[in-house]
């Protein structure tokens, strides 16, 4: 049957075999592999992604264990402090004796091997950069201590003088 073509018509059909072969090629291998390229690319990234991460996550977890190192040490140290002391010292260094109006103990508090133990002190007639100094004295104490309530008035006589009340929690290993 191809015998019977003239030279043009197998030159014609010639280049037509090798068009749907061209065609074939590229559906049945060209296209599938790129395709499959195209999604190993998007699972590098993703795996990219992934590791990136986990690195966040590792560096997360690095800072996190060196703060309860830094923690147990602070717990270590607080069997030794005198909670309602140490913050009658602290007051004492930053503002004058007149304007500790009162410290009332709290009720102390345990939850599995800690204990908390707490004082709420009463300021009276302070300037905001006192109080400011006062706190953060005991936000770096030795010993592990916390801010749990903090409540700051404005004086109605002077403007520029404040009350405070706050709560001081200190924790210790054991009960």
């Amino acid at each position: 049957m191809i015998e019977s073509l003239t030279q043009r018509d197998r030159i014609a059909l010639a280049i037509g075999a090798v068009a749907v072969g061209a065609v074939l090629v590229y559906f049945a291998v060209i296209a599938p592999f790129r395709g499959a390229l195209q999604g190993l690319d998007a699972r590098i990234a993703s795996r990219q992604r992934q590791v990136g991460e986990v690195r966040a996550l590792q560096n997360r977890y690095q800072l996190l264990q060196r703060d309860l190192v830094q923690a147990e040490k602070r717990l270590a140290q607080g069997g030794q402090l005198s909670l309602g002391s140490f913050v009658e010292d602290v007051v004492h260094r930053y503002a004058a004796k007149d304007n500790l109006v009162g410290m009332r103990p709290q009720p102390a508090t345990v939850q599995g091997d800690l204990r908390q133990e707490s004082v709420e002190v009463q300021l009276e007639k302070v300037r905001l950069s006192q109080v400011v100094q006062i706190l953060y004295a005991i936000d770096n104490a030795q010993a592990y201590l916390k801010i749990q309530n903090l409540h700051i008035k404005t004086r109605f006589d002077d403007k520029t003088l404040v009350d405070a009340v706050l709560t001081v929690a200190a924790y210790r290993r054991g009960a």
